[in-house]
């Protein structure tokens, strides 16, 4: 029995690849990726979805064009659009976003901000707090940097100034900025390693 996803290999691809054909072919690669040749043989490669369930109508999002996007990074997008999908957001909007982000280099101040408003506030205790210490002690300082700019020394000289003012702030503001980073990571909204293995300040 034929798979159900998965059914295209690059040596398929490849051989459709720039070869004329007498109409547009759309074909599923299985879980939601669709493969569209045209006439000349470009090849388009779209999530295809229905955001409100059956009753509601096709939408597609387009992923990329064939072979700059590989087969392999196609079925990865399609797998992020099914998760999308999952949680209740739109892919294409997802998509949008996620390419403006590209362009647009994370601060330290929007990874920490994603953090407090997707996790902290309404769900923790104390939530204006996570913020206010935010606030005081790092975004006047580092918040304007960008995430892959910032590294362990500049955030251990924020966090040693905000020591020398309030010393239980400090280690305060480490593990949170650990944990802001983690959640960062796992949502695909931005990466940072500066923080990682610190423990304490000396």
């Amino acid at each position: 029995m034929a798979s159900s996803i998965n059914r295209f290999t690059d040596k398929k691809l490849k051989a459709l690849f720039a070869a004329p054909r007498d109409k547009e072919s759309i074909l599923s690669d299985g879980g939601g990726l669709i493969v569209r040749i045209s006439t000349s043989g470009v090849i388009s490669l779209y999530f295809q979805y229905r955001l409100g369930g059956r009753e509601s109508p096709i939408s597609r999002a387009k992923i990329g064009r064939y072979p700059e996007m590989t087969l392999a990074k196609a079925r990865e997008m399609r797998d992020q659009c099914r998760r999308w999908l999952a949680e209740g957001r739109d892919p294409q909007r997802m998509m949008k976003l996620d390419r403006e982000t590209t362009l647009k280099p994370v601060t330290v101040k929007d990874a920490i901000d994603y953090w407090l408003a997707e996790y902290v506030d309404g769900n923790l205790v104390n939530d204006a707090r996570y913020r206010e210490r935010f606030n005081n002690h790092v975004f006047p300082f580092i918040g304007d940097m960008a995430l892959s700019d910032c590294e362990t020394h500049h955030w251990l000289t924020c966090l040693t100034r905000a020591k020398k003012k309030a010393p239980s702030v400090a280690g305060m503001l480490l593990q949170m900025s650990q944990q802001a980073f983690k959640f960062c990571c796992v949502r695909r909204f931005a990466v940072c390693h500066a923080l990682d293995g610190l423990t304490r300040l000396c």
